[in-house]
């Protein structure tokens, strides 16, 4: 079985840098530290498969790691830490001795990435991961790894025993990973606001795996007429998708940009208060004082009822800087795709659209003076017309905020 990596391709590709000292928890035949040293990184590896194969039946764990590990120049600090799928078969209190031990070599920044294994059959034993090319890797069933079953720890759990290491990425079910593997990335002492991404922090690989068909890229436009718009250094608002999404494109092209899955926290919201619950200003994260210059919510409205569409305007309308640009889809026909699309600003500036429902729910929004009558704080900017790769008729509407 084979796992294409973005996590690892990400930081090799956007992230480290050349003299960045990089710890690897595993072992050195998984062939990625001559990926780094080709980068001019100082590598330093750890391998705890050793550590987990000697200790199966230790009674005290936590001091055979403290054995273990190899002591280390007091001013050596990390600037990326590769844990691979090891901290699934590590007992939590191994693992928050683990970064107790390692915290004299961290600051603020310094990125872990680790592979967290999802599925209803979890591994029996550590994979042994052989590299093959473009940080796509084979799972090689090694009969010297030790039979130490993953614990199944849940990313809240993993999280509660890293100490000031945050969760600021995420990556699953893209083409060619294992479908039960997620890839998160962790930052230490971070001052980041959760929401925002980072630059090169990616939530994706730009341009590194092109999984996207010529028929799905597409011009928008709308999207050209609301970038153009922004000023320098701009903070723009995302309300697409969080997770499996590249967003990395955007991100060059702007200043600040913030991540809010309003349709996902919208089902939630109904899930918990009751079908007619609405959005709140608790659903966008980022920090307050931010005030923004665009907000793209693709074909979220579509998804609202009329009641939401004029309370989510109002709520960025409170966050927006006078003309600051509102971008969105609205379907024309009566049937309209079950659930939101994927949309991915490319590079070239097209869109990427991906993940159409091939299941169809009745149209809830109206003409375009009633859409108007809802965004009252709004004046038109620019309007157009287009069609999804299934053949959807679409309008774009970029609004701008009045004074």
């Amino acid at each position: 079985m084979q796992h294409r990596s973005f996590g690892l391709a990400a930081l090799t590709t956007e992230m480290v840098k050349s003299g960045d000292r990089i710890l690897d928890l595993g072992p050195l035949s998984s062939g990625t530290t001559q990926a780094f040293l080709g980068l001019n990184c100082q590598c330093h590896i750890e391998d705890l498969v050793e550590y987990l194969t000697e200790n199966q039946s230790c009674s005290d764990p936590l001091a055979a790691l403290e054995a273990h590990l190899l002591p280390k120049p007091a001013n050596l600090k990390f600037d990326v830490i590769l844990c691979w799928d090891l901290l699934n078969f590590l007992d939590l209190e191994v693992i928050e001795h683990l970064i107790q031990l390692l915290k004299p070599h961290l600051k603020q920044g310094t990125i872990l990435h680790t592979m967290r294994y999802t599925g209803r059959n979890q591994p029996e034993k550590p994979r042994r991961f052989r590299l093959l090319e473009d940080f796509c890797f084979e799972y090689v069933d090694d009969p010297e790894y030790p039979e130490v079953p993953s614990k199944g720890h849940s990313t809240v759990t993993l999280l509660k025993c890293m100490d000031r290491f945050s969760l600021f990425n995420s990556l699953m079910k893209r083409e060619g990973m294992d479908q039960n593997v997620t890839e998160h990335f962790l930052e230490y002492d971070s001052v980041t606001s959760r929401n925002q991404v980072r630059s090169g922090g990616a939530s994706d690989v730009s341009a590194y795996f092109n999984t996207v068909k010529d028929d799905e890229r597409l011009e928008f436009a709308g999207i050209e007429k609301a970038l153009a718009a922004l000023p320098a250094a701009s903070t723009v608002l995302d309300c697409g998708r969080k997770n499996g999404r590249n967003i990395d494109a955007l991100k060059k092209k702007v200043g600040a940009l913030y991540v809010e899955d309003l349709h996902a926290s919208l089902a939630w919201r109904r899930k918990t208060h009751g079908e007619g619950t609405g959005f709140s200003e608790s659903m966008f994260s980022f920090d307050k004082g931010a005030r923004l210059d665009g907000a793209f919510l693709w074909d979220l409205l579509n998804y609202c009822s009329l009641e939401q569409v004029q309370a989510l305007g109002d709520l960025l309308a409170e966050r927006m800087n006078t003309g600051a640009t509102l971008h969105f889809l609205v379907y024309k026909s009566a049937q309209q795709p079950e659930r939101p699309s994927m949309f991915e600003v490319l590079e070239d500036g097209r869109v990427a659209v991906t993940g159409v429902s091939s299941k169809r729910c009745a149209r809830n929004l109206g003409s375009t003076a009633d859409l108007m009558r809802l965004l009252p704080n709004y004046r038109l900017y620019s309007h157009h017309l287009g069609r999804l790769p299934t053949g959807e008729s679409f309008q774009e509407f970029v609004l701008q905020l009045k004074g």
